[in-house]
């Protein structure tokens, strides 16, 4: 993976650890211990998801069109089965479902105002990144 591709990514993770630890922080003031811990675990499955998508593109570069798609596919459904495995890792756990959603959300979130940032930049002719 080239370095500008490497510190988009780790960008995104940061910010969306960060955005986690926040949310922890202010569930945990408020005495939300479960819901803390269960927002974590939604960050957590969403941080990896999204190094888990970073890595699978980075080895379609050099493939056909067809084995790229192929790739990006099969990558989407291991990502989708992961994530109903984690949910139900999460439930079986105890953790509150609606709190991991939350921080499935934010995780989610922090990556689509990522890309909208970086869109508008390149399109300032400043590059992404």
């Amino acid at each position: 993976m080239s370095l500008v591709k490497v510190a988009a990514v780790s960008r995104i993770v940061r910010q969306q650890l960060l955005v986690g630890l926040l949310g922890f922080v202010v569930l945990a003031l408020f005495g939300q211990i479960e819901g803390a811990l269960s927002l974590a675990f939604g960050v957590a499955v969403m941080v990896v998801n999204a190094i888990w998508l970073a890595r699978r593109l980075d080895r379609t570069q050099g493939m056909d069109i067809d084995s790229g798609k192929r790739s990006i596919y099969t990558g989407a459904v291991l990502r989708f089965v992961a994530m109903i495995a984690a949910l139900s890792i999460a439930y079986l756990a105890g953790l509150h479902l609606l709190f991991v959603a939350a921080g499935i959300f934010a995780a989610q979130a922090v990556v689509f105002i990522s890309a909208i940032v970086s869109f508008r930049k390149e399109q300032k002719g400043e590059g992404l990144g």
